[in-house]
């Protein structure tokens, strides 16, 4: 008797299991109603789907869950709200459709609560079914969205104490978080309680953002930037941040200048008393204006934006500007030459008017009174004859051209050493000697001239 009782009672076991696997995955037997007919359960959710065995082999009951669960899932249709924070950043940006009218679908990593309602088996098809009670699964997300809102308060709350401080980059990074952990929600109200009252939170967070870049103020020190040749067209502009008319440091400002064909771009962050300052100069020859622009960038003041989900809500807003234009004054320059031919002083000045007419072509202002100068130019020139040889006359020419300050400091200086002129007879071969140095002066002369004024 004691031997058939452990027996009776193996049996009893082995019948249990057999029973119920039959009812998780009946295989080999008639297909249960929910196959052919799909069920109609009020107040519920259903997936059902199946999966080829050739095709997935021992992944073809996975697969069959999978999509079993992807099609209860699509049922889910999830309404972006008119007025939510999506909807209202995103609107223009959509074209040829009504915005508020556009769903979406939940994942199936966003379902909890549901239940294999069975499994089924024939030869070649592997089927689930699961279902979902609506009621069940809107009271989870809802518990789920809650937990997410209050974290979410707690950045919005950290952004608004950083804002107080003073502290912006700070302030918008902890707005930009509370936006990030609601982002599975920006299509809807998001609604969350404070001592105050009731706040939209997600749309909250993003007029904090707003209001930020609304306050910065930045401002240049001048108006209008007048470079001289004086200060070789450099100088050092300041600029100011302030927030709510307080000065805030620790701030990028981005500048912007053309040098001539090539632009100069820099980034400095202000002091603790709201200032940062930047360089202007290495200008290329014959520049005579250009424009400083400054601005406040969002990448700058939230480097890690570029990644974040938040891009796509706060990328359109305005920043501080601020621009002025730069004015190169022309140097003024007074010529002083000594011409002389044989010798003899020569009172054509064939080299002091290329050099006035070259200057007039490039911009540069030559004066009659020497105090009115900015720059003296002196230029020496003598010929002198080198001979002849079957009915031709040869003449060389050297001269010195000199470029200085009022107070002697030397700017450039060039020398034209034997410059050969030959005609038949020696008055025309000293004007061939002088009309050759003219264009060597208009051309390389000047160039290098006019590259010295802004070293």
């Amino acid at each position: 008797m004691n031997l058939q009782r452990p027996l009776l009672l193996s049996f009893c076991i082995a019948w249990v299991f057999l029973l119920t696997g039959c009812s998780a995955t009946q295989k080999w037997a008639e297909p249960p109603a929910w196959v052919n007919q799909r069920p109609a359960v009020p107040g519920h959710y259903i997936g059902i789907s199946s999966a080829n065995k050739a095709q997935y082999g021992q992944d073809a009951s996975g697969t069959a869950r999978k999509r079993a669960l992807a099609e209860l899932s699509g049922q889910i249709r999830v309404v972006i709200e008119s007025t939510s924070i999506l909807h209202t950043t995103q609107f223009q940006g959509v074209a040829g459709q009504n915005f508020s009218e556009r769903i979406r679908s939940a994942s199936t990593e966003d379902l909890e609560g549901y239940e294999l309602m069975g499994e089924y088996e024939n030869d070649t098809e592997i089927w689930a079914y699961y279902r979902l009670n609506k009621a069940t699964y809107e009271r989870i997300r809802q518990e789920r969205k809650l937990a997410i809102l209050n974290i979410a308060g707690g950045y919005w709350k950290s952004g608004l104490d950083a804002r107080a401080g003073g502290r912006v980059a700070a302030a918008l990074d902890f707005y930009m978080r509370a936006l990030e952990t609601m982002e599975p929600y920006w299509e809807e109200l998001n609604e969350w309680e404070t001592p105050g009252g009731t706040i939209s939170l997600d749309r909250s967070c993003l007029e904090g953002i707003t209001q930020i870049l609304a306050s910065l103020k930045l401002s240049l020190n001048k108006s209008e930037i007048n470079l001289t040749f004086s200060e070789r067209y450099a100088e050092r502009i300041e600029c100011t941040v302030e927030l709510d008319g307080k000065p805030v440091g620790q701030i990028p400002v981005w500048s912007r200048y053309s040098r001539g064909t090539l632009p100069k771009t820099a980034t400095q962050r202000t002091s603790a008393e709201g200032i940062c300052s930047f360089d202007l100069g290495q200008f290329e020859p014959g520049t005579h204006s250009s424009e400083l622009r400054l601005e406040i960038r969002l990448e700058d003041l939230i480097p890690r934006l570029k990644e974040s989900p938040v891009a796509k809500l706060i990328q359109s807003l305005p920043t501080p500007t601020a621009s002025t234009p730069i004015l190169l004054e022309s140097p003024t320059v007074y010529l002083e030459s000594l011409e002389r031919t044989n010798g003899q002083l020569n009172k054509t000045s064939v080299l002091n008017n290329a050099i006035a007419q070259g200057l007039n072509e490039r911009g540069i202002h030559w004066v009659k009174n020497e105090a009115e100068a900015d720059l003296i130019l002196e230029i020496t020139a003598d010929t002198r004859e080198a001979g002849s040889a079957s009915g031709f006359f040869t003449v060389l020419l050297n001269a010195s051209a000199i470029l200085h300050t009022p107070d002697g400091r030397p700017v450039l200086q060039q020398n034209l050493t034997d410059v050969k002129g030959v005609q038949l007879n020696w008055e025309a071969a000293h004007d061939a000697a002088y009309r050759k140095a003219q264009l060597e002066i208009q051309g390389a002369f000047l160039k290098k001239m006019i590259q010295a004024l802004y070293q």
